[in-house]
């Protein structure tokens, strides 16, 4: 199998933890898996995903990503790989976000944004899959949409909120009864957070609340917001299993910035 080099070698340390997660989560089942935020594919061993899966559906917003992840796959890998290009996972085009920018929408809208995203998602992949998983995309979600609306958008914080539900309502409308997902997020980096400068024998788990707690995480991906949507938000309360958080780990990516990765597993009910 090529590769493109110097992205593939920085992803190692985070693609060996989520590929694990990802095969943990599929019981030894040869079950369909779908992956939400896949791009390049550097972030999991689709050699290894492959030795277990019968499909891996390939869900991005950007086909050339998909493809350039795809093409340098051995036939073996490939013929288990089912592309599905462009998806807008939030819904947020240029022209919504440039209405939002000019009137802020209401809450109403927001509610109606959500259910058409939804189904709209839903709608373009072949549901229901063994094993849904999304691959840190929340906070790319997020990004974008504060850097398209600023922070001083007077609903910004509501339309990140409606973001984070319609992502987790994503999940669970495409697992299967029964199934698994992994919800898996990059916190902080280095340069809101001193994770450079950590002893040795650090505590991940420890870390990962002490970011929390000093308000140092980004604001979308904080693991409480997540679990406490998943247990009492309308649209989500009862469809999930309590999550399993699972140990969070280090990796340094582009720009020599080391972020630190959490994820949660749970169970569609």
């Amino acid at each position: 199998m090529s590769h493109p080099g110097d992205d593939w070698i920085l992803y190692a340390g985070h693609r060996a933890h989520f590929t694990n997660a990802l095969l943990a989560n599929a019981h030894g089942s040869a079950g369909r898996l779908c992956l939400l935020g896949a791009g390049k594919c550097n972030d999991v061993d689709l050699e290894r995903l492959a030795e277990v899966f019968s499909e891996i559906h390939l869900v991005d917003i950007d086909p050339s990503a998909v493809a350039s992840a795809v093409a340098r796959q051995p036939a073996h890998v490939r013929v288990r790989l089912r592309p599905h290009v462009p998806v807008d996972l939030s819904g947020l085009s240029s022209k919504r976000l440039g209405k939002w920018q000019r009137k802020a929408p209401t809450r109403a809208e927001l509610e109606a944004h959500e259910a058409a995203t939804l189904s709209s998602v839903v709608a373009r992949l072949p549901a229901p899959f063994d094993v849904v998983a999304s691959a840190c995309i929340l906070t790319q979600l997020s990004f974008s949409l504060t850097q398209a609306l600023g922070e001083r958008h007077p609903m910004l914080g509501a339309i990140r909120l409606s973001v984070l539900t319609t992502h987790l309502r994503t999940l669970l409308a495409l697992a299967r009864v029964g199934g698994r997902c992994v919800f898996a997020s990059d916190v902080a980096s280095s340069t809101s957070y001193p994770l450079d400068a950590l002893p040795a024998e650090r505590d991940l788990s420890d870390v990962l609340r002490a970011v929390v707690d000093a308000g140092a995480g980004y604001l979308t991906a904080n693991p409480k917001l997540i679990q406490d949507a998943l247990r009492f938000h309308p649209d989500l309360a009862g469809q999930a299993s309590e999550p399993e958080q699972l140990p969070p780990w280090l990796w340094t990516g582009p720009v020599g910035r080391t972020y630190l990765v959490y994820g949660l597993s749970f169970r569609r009910e």
